[in-house]
C-alpha cells in the first residue's frame, strides 16, 4: 500500500495535470472529451483525498520528549510526585514525539492519553497526520 508522502504526490500531479487539460484551449479537439477527462481526474483526486485522509502512520523507536498541559488544571486533575500526568485527568496535552530522523511531531492528547505516558518512553506511535491514534511502549 503507497504511503501518504506518495499518495500526496500523485494527488499533486493529478490536479496538476488536471489544470493543465483546463487551460488547454478547447480547440484542440473534441471539447466533451476534454470535459469527460477532467470530471474523472476530479474524481481520482477526491478518492486520493479520501485515502490520504485514512492512511495512518506508523513509527517506530520514537521517544516521549515532552508532555505539556494546555488546558488549565481543575479538580479532576493531579499530577503524580514525579510531575508526569495522573491517569484521571481530564485536560488536554500537548505531546512531543522525537521520530528516528530527528524531527519532532507534536500532537494533542487528551488527560487520559497522556496520563499512560512518561517523558523519555521509547515506542511505537501510530496517528494519522496530526491525530493521535495510539502509542505501545517498547519492553
Amino acid at each position: 500500500m503507497a504511503g501518504r508522502k506518495h499518495l500526496s504526490g500523485l494527488l499533486t500531479a493529478d490536479i496538476f495535470a488536471m489544470a493543465v487539460l483546463y487551460l488547454i484551449p478547447d480547440n484542440w479537439g473534441d471539447w466533451q472529451v476534454k470535459k469527460i477527462l477532467i470530471i474523472l481526474m476530479a474524481i481520482g483526486a477526491v478518492v486520493l483525498t479520501a485515502l490520504i485522509s485514512r492512511k495512518k502512520e506508523k513509527e517506530t523507536h520514537v521517544r516521549v520528549a515532552e508532555i505539556d498541559s494546555v488546558s488549565q488544571m481543575n479538580p479532576g486533575q493531579y499530577l503524580s510526585k514525579g510531575g508526569p500526568v495522573c491517569a484521571g485527568s481530564d485536560g488536554r496535552y500537548h505531546v512531543t514525539f522525537s521520530l528516528k530522523d530527528d524531527t519532532r511531531l507534536i500532537l494533542s492528547l487528551s488527560g487520559k492519553q497522556a496520563g499512560q505516558l512518561a517523558a523519555g518512553m521509547y515506542g511505537t506511535l501510530i496517528h494519522n497526520g496530526s491525530v493521535f491514534v495510539s502509542f505501545t511502549p517498547e519492553k
